[in-house]
């Protein structure tokens, strides 16, 4: 099944939105964790900065450290801590220190600070900043390796916090977006909803045309069905007119045969002047048909009785030569009626029929009656029939099974053709007389 337009458009939506969503979290979380990472470096130099003003040089040479006035590195395990290593002596730790001092790799030149993460003895990450200076000068010149360090941890919360909540409201704002995606794909696909009704419109009445109130998008194919529309309903009226011409122009030939016709029942050969007769009559069904629709340019949907048709034909038929071992059996209700013309039910029928007596060897049965809410009108024959195989072939124009049976192809076709345009459906099937079961089926109205 092919996917729906709306259908194309809303998936497009969800994914392409989708994406920058999840590209957006990204993003947003990987800001948060640079701008707080800066955040902890500024504070970790700013600390550095004050320790390494803390510390000086007695007289005699030894590195004296003030304490920074922050008592959070004078309380245990609170997750700031300093570092202080003279020369390569014992590191000097702050009183927050409760673990072994921090392995730090110096700096390749003093004066430069160095950042870096850190496991403590503690099993805790901490972030440090880290440089060397020179203090003191000639023989007392000392090198003190300073570091400063803050626990990460309310760093990776923090991180952690904002990513679980911008998934969480940008889950809310996707949301948002779908059903706004919904509401856009409905309003632009509306023009669209709005041509297929008019154009049902066109269907039940030809003269219609489509609306110019279209975006100015929509317009230009609007303007098109338009003219194709004019086209066809010009065509239409040349075809009509025509086939009216050709009517009109066959009403003499008809007249001079209906004149032959009499000349032969008055030099008494009626069997002959009921043949031509029968010929005759039906080129008229013809003639008049085309005229009533050439005056009826619409084709308003006609109903006629099926038993007065059926009955007629069967006169007509039966006394054609070479009929006279057929039997026929005729069971058609009255008050039976088909959405045809008389006209168009004759030559439909009468189509049935001929194909009927050309393959029959005994038997023709015309049936119609009512089905639950369909009609149904059938021809059945005792002859061989059609094979399941060759059934899309007789329905085609020219399609045949045999060539040595006279006609030229053209009566199923012309039968399925009438039936589709008048809202039925034929059907080929095995008979229960062992032959051909042509079945015409139709909706009955309030049924």
């Amino acid at each position: 099944m092919k996917m729906s337009l709306s259908l194309r458009l809303l998936l497009a939506a969800a994914i392409t939105t989708t994406l920058a969503l999840v590209a957006t979290v990204f993003v947003f979380n990987f800001l948060f964790r640079v701008y707080f990472e800066e955040q902890a470096r500024d504070e970790l130099e700013t600390y550095l900065l004050l320790l390494t003003g803390n510390i000086g040089v007695s007289a005699v040479g030894e590195v004296e450290v003030t304490p920074i006035s922050d008592s959070r590195f004078n309380q245990a395990l609170s997750g700031y801590y300093w570092q202080i290593q003279v020369d390569d002596e014992d590191p000097v730790l702050s009183p927050s220190f409760w673990a072994a001092p921090l392995e730090l790799d110096r700096p390749v030149a003093p004066g430069i600070v160095s950042f870096t993460n850190v496991i403590m003895g503690t099993g805790a990450a901490v972030a440090v900043a880290n440089w060397v200076i020179t203090i003191g000068e000639g023989d007392m010149q000392r090198e003190v390796f300073l570091a400063i360090a803050i626990d990460r941890e309310d760093l990776d919360v923090s991180v952690s916090g904002f990513f679980k909540n911008s998934v969480i409201w940008l889950a809310i704002l996707g949301l948002f977006l779908f059903v706004a995606s919904w509401v856009q794909v409905k309003l632009g696909l509306n023009p669209l909803n709005k041509i297929r009704s008019e154009i049902a419109r066109v269907g039940k009445s030809p003269e219609v045309r489509l609306s110019s109130d279209y975006p100015s998008e929509v317009l230009p194919l609007i303007e098109e069905v338009n003219q194709l529309l004019d086209a066809n309903a010009e065509a239409l009226k040349r075809a009509r007119s025509r086939a009216g011409d050709l009517a009109h122009g066959l009403k003499t030939p008809l007249t001079i045969l209906l004149g032959v016709e009499r000349k032969l029942r008055r030099g008494g050969n009626a069997a002959l002047a009921d043949d031509l007769m029968s010929e005759i009559t039906s080129i008229q069904h013809t003639v008049e048909r085309e005229l009533a629709h050439s005056r009826d340019s619409h084709q308003i949907l006609r109903r006629c009785a099926v038993h007065p048709i059926a009955t007629r034909l069967h006169r007509a038929l039966s006394r054609q030569p070479g009929t006279e071992h057929l039997q026929w059996d005729i069971e058609v209700p009255e008050t039976l009626h088909i959405p045809f013309d008389e006209f168009d039910l004759t030559e439909l029928l009468g189509n049935l029929l001929d194909n009927a007596m050309k393959w029959s060897e005994s038997r023709i049965s015309i049936n119609a009656g009512l089905d639950g809410s369909h009609g149904f009108l059938s021809v059945d024959d005792d002859g061989p029939g059609i094979p399941d195989t060759a059934i899309s072939t007789v329905l085609k124009r020219g399609g045949r099974l045999d060539a040595q049976v006279p006609g030229a192809g053209l009566g199923l076709a012309i039968v399925s053709d009438m039936a589709h345009a008048h809202g039925c459906t034929l059907s080929l099937q095995r008979s229960s007389l062992g032959g051909l079961s042509a079945r015409i089926t139709w909706v009955v109205s309030g049924a």
